[in-house]
């Protein structure tokens, strides 16, 4: 699988939450079963602006060099084990998610386990693979001088 790929798919998942966050705030934490106040449908429409806005930030950063690409996915592999591990805090201790928070911790768990093999455990590509395709040479001049005759 290819970080191009990986960041295609990220971005969707990411402007998908994002803009139903950003507009609906309300019937999404109504699907976790939170409160509902109006201070958190305020931080939860902020946080859909900043999940649609990093969706399309990652969405045009998928075609930059490879090496700048490896750091983006270990920055991933790192935002997705901390939503992972929120996740599961909302979960378990703090109980501000009481239902469908699986669902949360399903997305994080494969974003990580993806970057994770991807950074960690993926075959490394050959150089010739890597090397950028050389343009065809030139051809040589073939006209010949001839300066041993002397006229």
């Amino acid at each position: 699988m290819s970080y191009h790929l990986m960041f295609i798919i990220n971005a969707v998942v990411l402007a998908v939450f994002g803009g139903i966050f950003l507009v609906m705030p309300e019937f999404v934490l109504s699907q976790f079963k939170s409160e509902v106040y109006v201070a958190t449908l305020y931080a939860a429409r902020f946080m859909g602006g900043v999940l649609l806005m990093s969706g399309l930030l990652l969405w045009y950063m998928q075609d930059i060099p490879a090496k700048k690409q490896k750091v983006i996915a270990f920055i991933l592999l790192a935002f997705s084990a901390g939503g992972f591990v929120m996740g599961l805090l909302g979960m378990t201790s703090v109980g501000v998610l009481r239902q469908n928070g699986w669902v949360l911790l399903v997305l994080f768990g494969v974003f990580v386990l993806i970057y994770g093999y991807m950074l960690f455990l993926q075959p490394k590509q050959t150089k010739q693979t890597e090397a950028k395709p050389r343009a065809p040479r030139k051809p040589k001049d073939t006209t010949f001088t001839n300066n041993s005759q002397v006229g």
